[in-house]
């Protein structure tokens, strides 16, 4: 055998080991997630950790609409509202039983996200963002103009015990750790087949991707779709873990927030959906001690990953660990 195809062989074998790796820990985080409610006996810890999953989901649609196919959407909020707003408005005026609420949410967000996918993304870039800003700034203002529908600035109260029943409102946390791994396996099947290929190919280079054959507005408006749908699942978690919608909580600073979730985590990693959102809801939280300067403090460790971890939190870990083993072979040069 040739060096060079030792060489090969040694790359195939430490790539087969990487996955067989990222599997497993998939697979122990998912066991993680499901037994987290029931190993947080804490309330406020188990309500943060609602609050992670819950902008997790939310990311995980932007992740999959921005990092995979580089569509710049900043109107994530719209589709969220949807979601919380569709299933709070049929449970409590039209008596629609939870789980079928729900279902006609998500459908709704999908087929809101995909409608609308289909004049904006005619546009690209700068114009797509702006155009995606517009469209959650109309939202928001008709949650606040809809009064008789919406509630107004008000919103509309859904108490989880009237509307889900005791049972199932004791082990909420359970459904929301339910949903998380159920978006996380359904954006980890999408990306990592050849849909996800040809979703980063396009995002690189639309014109190649075309002439290579790869439908490319009919795979934009399908992750268009899908992230309106996971944005959608996550505003039916709130309305139910906030037992309150109200239009403030989905407005441009949400989808902000979830931009920075996607940007800090890895614009391409799935995990990094969640680390982001962990950092997001409960860094903000350890700083609390310092009251005024809070803010600052945060905002300079932030920029300060930005600046030195462009690949965000999962992708600086994976070069190092990609380094460290490099230097263990006696490869690595700096």
């Amino acid at each position: 055998m040739s060096v060079q195809s030792a060489a090969t062989a040694l790359t195939d074998q430490s790539r087969k080991a990487g996955r067989n790796w990222a599997r497993r820990a998939e697979l122990a985080g998912t066991v993680v997630v499901l037994l987290a409610p029931g190993l947080l006996t804490n309330a406020y810890h188990l309500r943060l950790a609602q609050d992670v999953a819950i902008l997790a989901i939310l990311a995980l649609g932007l992740t999959l609409i921005f990092g995979y196919t580089g569509q710049i959407s900043l109107g994530q909020a719209a589709f969220y509202a949807v979601g919380g707003y569709g299933s709070a408005i049929v449970q409590t005026k039209l008596g629609v039983p939870a789980p079928l609420a729900w279902l006609f949410a998500i459908a709704l967000g999908m087929a809101a996200a995909y409608v609308i996918s289909l004049p904006l993304l005619r546009i690209h870039g700068h114009f797509l963002a702006l155009g995606t800003l517009a469209l959650g700034l109309i939202v928001e203002t008709m949650l606040v103009q809809l009064v008789p529908l919406t509630g107004g600035h008000d919103g509309i109260r859904l108490p989880s015990v009237v509307y889900l029943g005791e049972w199932v409102s004791a082990r909420f946390p359970y459904v929301v750790a339910i949903f998380l791994v159920i978006a996380y396996w359904l954006v980890r099947n999408l990306t990592s087949r050849s849909v996800g290929r040809s979703f980063l190919a396009l995002r690189d280079d639309p014109q190649g991707a075309e002439a290579l054959g790869i439908p490319v507005t009919r795979y934009k408006t399908f992750a268009f779709t899908m992230g309106g749908g996971l944005a959608a699942a996550a505003g039916v978690l709130y309305a139910h873990h906030t037992q309150v919608v109200t239009p403030e909580v989905f407005g441009f600073s949400t989808s902000i927030q979830v931009l920075l979730v996607v940007v800090i985590g890895g614009m391409t990693s799935r995990f990094g959906a969640l680390i982001g959102a962990a950092v997001v809801v409960l860094l903000p939280e350890s700083l609390q001690f310092l009251e005024e300067s809070e803010n600052l403090v945060f905002g300079s460790l932030v920029l300060a990953a930005l600046l030195f971890l462009p690949s965000g939190l999962v992708g600086g870990l994976s070069s190092l660990y990609e380094r460290g083993r490099a230097m263990a072979r006696g490869r690595w040069t700096p």
